[in-house]
């Protein structure tokens, strides 16, 4: 003998709108996690120096050489042979041009930095606070 199932009941409009509405919602959360997952910049960088090594080597050396010359004030060479105090200093054009944007550069990073430190600062603890004062009740939600 066939039974016979009982037929689901019928939906109003708004009752199938709401239905709906939570299928997309699941649906989207599904499709944030995975995105947020393929773009956390963790794993994209961790994806570029695996695929690049050569290259971020060379990047992490030139770079490092660049901090060392910006944050470590040159040394002036001295000549014992020479009396003249004029001719001591044998550097090139290169070094001319350059040794004026090196104190610019370091003046500028810092000034960067201390501001970069004092707006994370602020944002952390301005955080902290609103996370320790009571939060007012959410007026009821009208459907």
């Amino acid at each position: 003998m066939a039974r016979r199932q009982p037929s689901p009941p019928k939906l109003t409009p708004k009752q199938l709108a709401l239905r709906d509405l939570d299928e997309a919602r699941v649906l989207l959360g599904a499709h944030v996690q995975m995105a947020s997952e393929a773009w956390r910049p963790r794993a994209l960088l961790r994806e570029s120096v695996h695929s690049h090594p050569w290259l971020w080597t060379a990047a992490a050396a030139v770079g490092g050489l660049l901090m060392l010359r910006l944050l470590l004030p040159s040394r002036q060479g001295k000549f014992g042979r020479d009396i003249d105090d004029a001719s001591d200093r044998k550097n090139g054009l290169i070094a001319l041009l350059l040794a004026p944007m090196a104190g610019l550069a370091r003046q500028a990073a810092l000034k960067y930095g201390s501001q970069f430190l004092q707006t994370y600062l602020t944002q952390h603890f301005s955080k902290q606070a609103d996370a320790a004062s009571p939060a007012p009740e959410d007026p009821p939600a009208h459907v």
